[in-house]
């Protein structure tokens, strides 16, 4: 007889008492189903996974199925398995734990994003297409910033930019300080919308715009952020955000026309 595993906090089961939906055409297993289409064990075990996440059978601090259950419904090695499960905790689907199992990760993990930056970084977007991206990504970030942070977010956010801002007076030859200051702002910046998802996604948008960034450019139009923020001016942030982006648009531009048409100002 199968036994039962029972989930952490959510109380839910996944696995052979789980959910029952009979066998044949599911399998004998009521959450994981029988392989439908051909392709690679470990991919039939990832695609399972990734189908039943969207389904909502399994949630986050589920424990997932024995291997030799999973093993059973999808008629895939206990090996394939091994892998599968490496790979979706690599990118934080699931956490592996010695003594305990494997689970549905409980939180939100930038990690998911990995698989579309790597594209993204092949493709090689042009800067007017990332200026959109950014545009509308950063926009969204301040609605949801002046719609939801507490004044002690707001102070974060402040001393973030006074960070950044010293970063670039004291020590402007090190730009790999300057840039670590001014990836703080942006991450501070959201984690203020109250949504970790809207974090997570702008966190992927910064690390693929890392690349094109200018360490300590925009400072002003960093500062009149912070200000309209802490004002709740919704239409002052919006300009400011727009008026960082055009100063680091701009910017990009005249680097990809060449060294010597940047200004000189404009090199940290």
């Amino acid at each position: 007889m199968a036994r039962e595993r029972v989930s952490g906090s959510s109380g839910r089961t996944a696995g052979a008492a789980g959910t029952t939906a009979g066998t044949g055409a599911t399998g004998t297993n009521g959450v994981f189903p029988s392989r439908r289409k051909p392709r690679t064990a470990v991919d039939t075990v990832v695609q399972t996974v990734k189908d039943l996440l969207v389904q909502r059978k399994l949630r986050p601090g589920d424990l997932l199925p024995s291997e030799n259950d999973i093993a059973a419904s999808l008629s895939v090695s206990r090996g394939s398995i091994r892998e599968a499960m490496k790979i979706l905790s690599a990118f934080g689907v699931v956490e592996i734990r010695q003594g305990d199992g494997t689970r549905v990760a409980t939180t939100a993990n930038p990690k998911l994003f990995d698989p579309l930056l790597f594209n993204l970084l092949v493709t090689q977007p042009e800067i007017e297409e990332l200026a959109e991206l950014r545009i509308l990504v950063e926009e969204g970030i301040v609605r949801l910033v002046v719609a939801h942070a507490d004044e002690a977010g707001l102070e974060r956010l402040q001393q973030a930019y006074e960070a950044l801002a010293e970063s670039a007076r004291a020590s402007p030859a090190d730009r790999k300080r300057i840039f670590e200051a001014d990836l703080k702002f942006h991450e501070v910046l959201g984690s203020l919308t109250g949504n970790q998802l809207v974090a997570n996604v702008y966190e992927f948008v910064i690390e693929l715009l890392a690349p094109t960034m200018h360490p300590g450019q925009g400072l002003d139009a960093h500062l009149r952020i912070v200000e309209a923020l802490r004002a709740h001016d919704l239409a002052g942030a919006l300009s400011a955000v727009d008026d960082h982006d055009e100063i680091w648009r701009r910017l990009n531009v005249q680097t990809k026309a060449g060294p010597e048409n940047v200004p000189a100002e404009a090199v940290p």
